[in-house]
Protein backbone atom coordinates (compact mmCIF):
# COMPACT_ATOMS: atom_id res chain seq x y z
CA UNK A 1 0.00 0.00 0.00
CA UNK A 2 1.51 3.61 -1.04
CA UNK A 3 1.69 6.07 2.09
CA UNK A 4 -0.42 9.13 2.01
CA UNK A 5 1.08 12.14 3.15
CA UNK A 6 -0.45 14.63 5.94
CA UNK A 7 0.54 17.11 7.75
CA UNK A 8 1.15 16.75 11.66
CA UNK A 9 -1.00 19.05 13.22
CA UNK A 10 0.92 21.92 14.94
CA UNK A 11 3.71 21.32 13.03
CA UNK A 12 5.27 21.19 9.68
CA UNK A 13 6.57 17.93 9.96
CA UNK A 14 5.40 15.05 7.73
CA UNK A 15 3.54 12.34 8.94
CA UNK A 16 3.61 9.19 6.80
CA UNK A 17 0.97 6.62 6.87
CA UNK A 18 1.60 3.00 5.50
CA UNK A 19 -0.55 0.01 6.55
CA UNK A 20 1.54 -0.87 9.57
CA UNK A 21 2.92 1.87 10.60
CA UNK A 22 2.92 5.42 10.43
CA UNK A 23 6.59 7.55 10.25
CA UNK A 24 7.03 11.26 12.26
CA UNK A 25 9.71 12.98 12.45
CA UNK A 26 11.28 14.30 15.22
CA UNK A 27 14.18 16.80 16.32
CA UNK A 28 15.18 17.51 20.06
CA UNK A 29 18.17 18.56 22.06
CA UNK A 30 21.06 16.08 23.07
CA UNK A 31 22.68 16.09 27.00
CA UNK A 32 25.03 18.44 27.18
CA UNK A 33 27.63 17.23 30.22
CA UNK A 34 30.48 19.03 30.84
CA UNK A 35 32.33 16.14 32.86
CA UNK A 36 34.32 14.01 32.44
CA UNK A 37 33.62 14.26 28.94
CA UNK A 38 32.05 17.35 27.30
CA UNK A 39 29.66 17.13 24.71
CA UNK A 40 28.71 20.63 22.72
CA UNK A 41 24.88 21.42 22.22
CA UNK A 42 23.32 19.61 18.95
CA UNK A 43 19.76 18.82 17.88
CA UNK A 44 19.65 15.37 16.85
CA UNK A 45 16.49 14.05 14.46
CA UNK A 46 14.63 11.00 14.54
CA UNK A 47 12.16 9.18 12.52
CA UNK A 48 9.51 7.66 14.86
CA UNK A 49 7.78 4.60 13.45
CA UNK A 50 4.39 4.03 15.11
CA UNK A 51 2.63 0.60 15.17
CA UNK A 52 -1.07 1.25 13.27
CA UNK A 53 -3.43 0.85 14.79
CA UNK A 54 -1.69 1.72 18.49
CA UNK A 55 -1.66 -2.03 20.30
CA UNK A 56 -3.37 -0.47 22.89
CA UNK A 57 -4.59 3.26 23.27
CA UNK A 58 -2.32 5.76 24.57
CA UNK A 59 0.42 2.86 25.22
CA UNK A 60 2.97 1.43 22.82
CA UNK A 61 6.47 0.15 24.03
CA UNK A 62 9.15 1.29 22.22
CA UNK A 63 12.76 1.18 21.10
CA UNK A 64 15.13 3.91 20.76
CA UNK A 65 17.47 2.72 17.60
CA UNK A 66 21.27 3.80 16.96
CA UNK A 67 23.18 3.36 13.76
CA UNK A 68 25.89 1.30 12.73
CA UNK A 69 29.23 4.08 11.16
CA UNK A 70 27.98 4.10 7.98
CA UNK A 71 24.62 6.24 9.77
CA UNK A 72 20.80 5.48 8.74
CA UNK A 73 20.38 2.60 6.38
CA UNK A 74 17.09 1.67 4.81
CA UNK A 75 18.48 -2.19 4.59
CA UNK A 76 19.52 -1.89 8.39
CA UNK A 77 18.00 0.80 11.16
CA UNK A 78 14.79 1.31 8.53
CA UNK A 79 14.10 -2.56 8.19
CA UNK A 80 14.24 -3.16 12.19
CA UNK A 81 12.11 -0.50 12.56
CA UNK A 82 9.72 -1.32 10.49
CA UNK A 83 9.82 -5.02 11.93
CA UNK A 84 9.17 -3.36 14.82
CA UNK A 85 6.23 -1.68 14.19
CA UNK A 86 4.73 -4.10 12.44
CA UNK A 87 5.46 -6.60 15.74
CA UNK A 88 3.72 -3.38 17.36
CA UNK A 89 6.26 -1.89 18.82
CA UNK A 90 7.17 2.23 17.78
CA UNK A 91 10.69 2.19 16.64
CA UNK A 92 12.55 5.19 16.91
CA UNK A 93 15.07 5.53 14.81
CA UNK A 94 17.71 8.12 15.69
CA UNK A 95 20.19 10.10 13.60
CA UNK A 96 23.17 11.17 15.04
CA UNK A 97 25.09 12.21 12.39
CA UNK A 98 23.99 14.61 9.98
CA UNK A 99 22.68 17.21 12.06
CA UNK A 100 26.23 17.61 12.70
CA UNK A 101 27.15 17.87 9.36
CA UNK A 102 28.84 13.79 9.25
CA UNK A 103 27.67 11.59 6.90
CA UNK A 104 29.96 8.95 8.05
CA UNK A 105 32.17 7.76 10.66
CA UNK A 106 33.92 4.76 9.23
CA UNK A 107 37.02 6.42 8.22
CA UNK A 108 37.07 8.60 11.35
CA UNK A 109 35.57 7.68 13.98
CA UNK A 110 36.34 10.82 15.78
CA UNK A 111 34.34 12.50 13.74
CA UNK A 112 31.04 11.46 16.45
CA UNK A 113 31.82 9.64 19.44
CA UNK A 114 29.62 7.38 20.81
CA UNK A 115 29.00 8.90 24.22
CA UNK A 116 27.57 12.08 21.75
CA UNK A 117 25.35 9.32 20.66
CA UNK A 118 24.72 7.80 24.25
CA UNK A 119 23.78 11.44 24.93
CA UNK A 120 21.43 11.68 21.75
CA UNK A 121 19.66 8.02 22.75
CA UNK A 122 18.87 9.23 26.93
CA UNK A 123 17.55 12.44 25.44
CA UNK A 124 15.38 10.59 22.77
CA UNK A 125 14.70 8.08 25.69
CA UNK A 126 13.26 11.44 27.73
CA UNK A 127 11.52 12.59 24.68
CA UNK A 128 9.38 9.30 24.26
CA UNK A 129 8.43 8.81 27.66
CA UNK A 130 6.72 12.40 27.70
CA UNK A 131 4.62 11.09 24.84
CA UNK A 132 1.10 9.68 25.88
CA UNK A 133 1.17 7.09 23.10
CA UNK A 134 4.45 5.31 24.40
CA UNK A 135 4.95 3.44 27.76
CA UNK A 136 7.63 5.23 29.35
CA UNK A 137 8.53 2.10 31.45
CA UNK A 138 9.07 0.20 28.30
CA UNK A 139 11.45 1.98 26.28
CA UNK A 140 14.52 -0.42 25.32
CA UNK A 141 17.64 0.47 23.35
CA UNK A 142 19.30 -0.91 20.45
CA UNK A 143 21.88 -0.40 17.73
CA UNK A 144 23.96 -2.04 14.98
CA UNK A 145 27.71 -1.79 15.16
CA UNK A 146 28.02 1.49 16.33
CA UNK A 147 25.11 1.42 17.82
CA UNK A 148 25.54 -1.63 19.21
CA UNK A 149 28.37 -0.06 21.33
CA UNK A 150 26.05 2.67 22.89
CA UNK A 151 23.48 0.19 23.38
CA UNK A 152 25.80 -1.88 25.82
CA UNK A 153 27.22 1.49 27.29
CA UNK A 154 23.37 3.08 28.25
CA UNK A 155 23.68 -0.23 30.69
CA UNK A 156 26.72 0.77 32.28
CA UNK A 157 25.97 2.08 35.69
CA UNK A 158 28.60 4.94 35.94
CA UNK A 159 27.83 6.44 32.44
CA UNK A 160 24.58 7.16 33.88
CA UNK A 161 26.61 9.32 36.07
CA UNK A 162 28.94 10.61 33.77
CA UNK A 163 25.27 11.90 32.08
CA UNK A 164 24.07 13.69 34.98
CA UNK A 165 20.20 12.31 34.31
CA UNK A 166 19.32 8.68 35.88
CA UNK A 167 17.29 7.64 33.21
CA UNK A 168 17.86 3.85 32.39
CA UNK A 169 16.78 1.87 29.67
CA UNK A 170 14.16 -1.20 29.94
CA UNK A 171 16.26 -3.36 27.67
CA UNK A 172 19.17 -3.48 25.38
CA UNK A 173 20.18 -5.02 22.10
CA UNK A 174 23.53 -4.77 20.90
CA UNK A 175 24.26 -5.91 17.38
CA UNK A 176 27.83 -7.03 16.56
CA UNK A 177 28.86 -4.11 18.96
CA UNK A 178 32.63 -3.01 19.60
CA UNK A 179 33.71 -4.47 22.60
CA UNK A 180 37.41 -3.78 22.34
CA UNK A 181 37.15 -0.85 25.04
CA UNK A 182 35.41 -2.24 28.40
CA UNK A 183 34.85 -0.22 31.24
CA UNK A 184 36.92 -1.76 34.15
CA UNK A 185 33.85 -1.18 36.80
CA UNK A 186 31.33 -3.42 34.68
CA UNK A 187 28.41 -2.93 37.07
CA UNK A 188 25.31 -2.09 35.12
CA UNK A 189 21.71 -0.68 35.26
CA UNK A 190 20.48 -4.86 35.79
CA UNK A 191 18.63 -4.33 32.71
CA UNK A 192 18.32 -7.53 30.21
CA UNK A 193 21.07 -7.05 27.54
CA UNK A 194 21.11 -9.22 24.44
CA UNK A 195 24.55 -9.22 22.39
CA UNK A 196 24.34 -10.72 18.68
CA UNK A 197 27.30 -11.71 17.21
CA UNK A 198 28.70 -12.53 14.12
CA UNK A 199 31.31 -15.44 14.27
CA UNK A 200 33.87 -14.12 11.29
CA UNK A 201 33.72 -10.53 12.30
CA UNK A 202 36.94 -9.20 11.62
CA UNK A 203 35.55 -5.48 12.53
CA UNK A 204 34.19 -5.56 15.92
CA UNK A 205 35.47 -9.24 16.90
CA UNK A 206 32.92 -11.79 18.95
CA UNK A 207 35.83 -12.67 21.03
CA UNK A 208 35.91 -9.24 22.92
CA UNK A 209 32.02 -9.41 23.05
CA UNK A 210 31.79 -12.57 24.74
CA UNK A 211 34.76 -11.70 27.36
CA UNK A 212 32.87 -8.55 28.30
CA UNK A 213 29.59 -10.17 28.44
CA UNK A 214 31.36 -12.66 31.04
CA UNK A 215 32.32 -9.65 32.80
CA UNK A 216 28.77 -7.91 33.16
CA UNK A 217 27.75 -11.75 34.56
CA UNK A 218 30.43 -11.73 36.83
CA UNK A 219 29.93 -7.69 38.45
CA UNK A 220 26.15 -8.91 38.84
CA UNK A 221 23.87 -8.97 35.93
CA UNK A 222 22.60 -12.58 35.53
CA UNK A 223 20.39 -10.93 32.42
CA UNK A 224 22.93 -10.69 29.95
CA UNK A 225 22.52 -13.05 26.79
CA UNK A 226 24.49 -13.50 23.88
CA UNK A 227 24.16 -15.60 20.49
CA UNK A 228 26.75 -15.69 18.07
CA UNK A 229 25.69 -16.63 14.47
CA UNK A 230 27.61 -17.70 11.59
CA UNK A 231 28.08 -14.85 9.58
CA UNK A 232 30.10 -11.35 9.27
CA UNK A 233 29.61 -8.21 9.93
CA UNK A 234 26.82 -6.18 8.84
CA UNK A 235 24.50 -9.20 7.87
CA UNK A 236 21.43 -7.35 7.02
CA UNK A 237 23.28 -6.71 3.71
CA UNK A 238 21.70 -9.48 1.51
CA UNK A 239 24.48 -10.65 -0.92
CA UNK A 240 28.28 -11.57 -1.22
CA UNK A 241 31.30 -10.26 1.72
CA UNK A 242 32.70 -7.37 0.57
CA UNK A 243 35.41 -5.18 1.65
CA UNK A 244 35.37 -2.13 3.38
CA UNK A 245 38.51 -0.70 3.10
CA UNK A 246 38.55 2.40 4.45
CA UNK A 247 37.07 1.35 8.06
CA UNK A 248 39.06 2.35 11.12
CA UNK A 249 39.94 -0.82 12.72
CA UNK A 250 40.82 -0.89 16.76
CA UNK A 251 40.62 -4.56 17.45
CA UNK A 252 44.12 -4.64 18.06
CA UNK A 253 44.74 -2.33 21.09
CA UNK A 254 41.90 -3.18 24.09
CA UNK A 255 41.51 -0.60 26.66
CA UNK A 256 40.05 -0.38 29.81
CA UNK A 257 37.60 2.47 30.59
CA UNK A 258 38.46 4.07 33.81
CA UNK A 259 35.46 5.76 36.00
CA UNK A 260 36.95 9.27 34.95
CA UNK A 261 36.90 8.44 31.37
CA UNK A 262 40.06 7.94 30.26
CA UNK A 263 41.40 4.82 28.68
CA UNK A 264 43.81 2.15 29.89
CA UNK A 265 45.86 0.72 27.74
CA UNK A 266 47.67 -2.26 28.63
CA UNK A 267 50.21 -2.56 25.72
CA UNK A 268 51.19 1.28 26.82
CA UNK A 269 51.11 0.74 30.23
CA UNK A 270 49.36 4.01 31.26
CA UNK A 271 45.76 5.86 31.13
CA UNK A 272 44.91 8.34 28.48
CA UNK A 273 42.21 10.62 26.91
CA UNK A 274 39.92 8.86 24.27
CA UNK A 275 41.64 11.34 21.48
CA UNK A 276 45.14 10.67 23.22
CA UNK A 277 44.44 6.87 22.16
CA UNK A 278 43.32 7.57 19.03
CA UNK A 279 46.58 9.20 18.22
CA UNK A 280 48.48 6.85 20.15
CA UNK A 281 47.05 3.63 18.26
CA UNK A 282 48.08 5.29 14.99
CA UNK A 283 51.30 6.56 16.16
CA UNK A 284 52.49 2.80 17.21
CA UNK A 285 50.70 1.00 13.86
CA UNK A 286 48.17 -0.92 16.26
CA UNK A 287 45.30 1.02 14.01
CA UNK A 288 44.96 -0.71 10.55
CA UNK A 289 42.91 -0.13 7.84
CA UNK A 290 40.06 -2.31 6.38
CA UNK A 291 37.14 -5.09 7.48
CA UNK A 292 34.44 -6.92 6.33
CA UNK A 293 30.67 -7.33 5.83
CA UNK A 294 27.79 -8.21 4.42
CA UNK A 295 26.97 -11.93 3.08
CA UNK A 296 23.47 -11.71 4.80
CA UNK A 297 20.44 -13.43 3.42
CA UNK A 298 17.39 -12.83 3.89
CA UNK A 299 16.72 -16.37 6.28
CA UNK A 300 19.71 -15.29 8.16
CA UNK A 301 18.10 -11.74 8.71
CA UNK A 302 14.85 -13.06 9.55
CA UNK A 303 16.08 -15.63 11.79
CA UNK A 304 17.78 -12.72 14.00
CA UNK A 305 15.22 -10.27 13.42
CA UNK A 306 12.74 -13.06 15.17
CA UNK A 307 15.46 -13.25 18.09
CA UNK A 308 14.80 -9.55 18.50
CA UNK A 309 11.43 -10.12 19.01
CA UNK A 310 11.41 -12.89 21.09
CA UNK A 311 13.72 -11.46 23.61
CA UNK A 312 12.06 -8.24 23.49
CA UNK A 313 8.93 -10.53 24.46
CA UNK A 314 10.40 -12.04 27.52
CA UNK A 315 11.11 -8.36 28.81
CA UNK A 316 7.52 -7.13 28.12
CA UNK A 317 7.59 -5.40 25.13
CA UNK A 318 4.93 -5.58 21.91
CA UNK A 319 1.00 -5.27 22.23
Amino acid sequence: MPPTRHKLRGTNRLLLRYESRMIEALDFDTLTPDEPIRIPPARPTARLYLPRPLPRPGRSSAVVMLTSSAGVQHHRELYYASALAAAGIAACVVDSFRPRGVRSTVADQSLVSAFQMECDAVAALRLLRARPDIDPARIAVMGVSKGGVVAVNTAISVRARWRGVGDVFAAHVAICPGAVAQHRDARTTGAPLFMMLAEHDDYTPASFAIDYAQRLRAAGNDRIRVKVYKAHHGWESIGPVYAIRNAQNYSRCPNLIEDDGTHFVPAAGRAMSEADYRSWVRDNGLLFMGAHAGGGTQALRHRATGDILRFLAECGFGP
